[in-house]
């Protein structure tokens, strides 16, 4: 990828390469081998890609845009990084023709609610510093609407025109690094406040799957920490860890 577009900021090492296990892995192992500087990985294929709950995650070769990036951060705020690549990715999936809105807390959804991103972050660190690697699977051409894949989707099924990769690479990654500098002068709040005009779960019904079952209810917030807060019939609750289910209206 042609770097000599991306304004300066903190991503100025981008690499790419045809094929790969999984990209958070490999800029996690450079850093425990001595990485200190942010750093872009993209591939054209993850032979063994994770999502969340170390779900194995796949896409054939060239059918979306796989990336993942290496940020020096302190230990204490390690989930805004992912936060902030959400907000990034939304508004530059945008500015490239189509809307798309974040899932709490992680995905990115299609209009017609199919799913066509997931994001993964992973704390790394050694004796002498610390940081995050936060990665993104994003379907750009596959799969298509006539794949059949359920719940899934692509960019270029919602735009009249095919998605330009490098391009909307360049834009992500440019978006990202102005997240993280807000994060950095003014504290979490601005793009928590800006993950939740772009968050389609607030507001909805819901199904949180979490390890000690379902709670259904109605997301009402994201807190600063960036936690589901769920109005069920018998009380407010705030919830780490889950995946959350869009209920239709009935």
């Amino acid at each position: 990828m042609d770097t000599s577009t991306l304004p300066a900021g903190r991503f100025q090492v981008v690499e790419w390469v045809e094929s790969t296990a999984s990209t958070n892995a490999d800029l996690a192992e450079a850093v425990r081998s001595g990485l200190t500087d942010a750093r872009v990985l993209l591939t054209e294929e993850q032979t063994a890609g994770r999502g969340r709950r170390d779900r194995t995650w796949t896409m054939p070769p060239g059918g979306g845009l796989l990336m993942s990036m290496y940020v020096p951060w302190p230990a204490d705020d390690a989930a805004i990084v992912a936060t902030a690549l959400g907000v990034a990715a939304v508004d530059a999936i945008g500015g490239h023709g189509v809307p798309v809105a974040l899932k709490w807390p992680n995905d990115l959804l299609l209009p017609d609610g199919r799913k066509v991103a997931g994001m993964l972050g992973e704390r790394v660190a050694t004796d002498s510093h610390v940081g995050v690697v936060v990665g993104m699977g994003l379907n750009v051409s596959w799969p298509t609407i006539d794949d059949g894949f359920e719940g899934a989707g692509c960019l270029n099924d919602a735009n009249p025109e095919p998605i330009d990769r490098p391009a909307l690479a360049r834009t992500i990654i440019t978006n990202f690094d102005e997240e993280l500098r807000r994060v950095e002068h003014y504290g979490s709040t601005p793009v928590l406040d800006r993950y939740r005009v772009r968050c389609a779960t607030l507001g909805t019904e819901v199904r949180v799957q979490t390890p000690s079952g379902d709670i259904t209810g109605r997301a009402i917030d994201i807190d600063e920490s960036g936690r589901l807060r769920l109005e069920t019939t018998e009380e407010v609750m705030t919830i780490d860890v889950g995946d959350v289910v869009h209920l239709r209206p009935q």
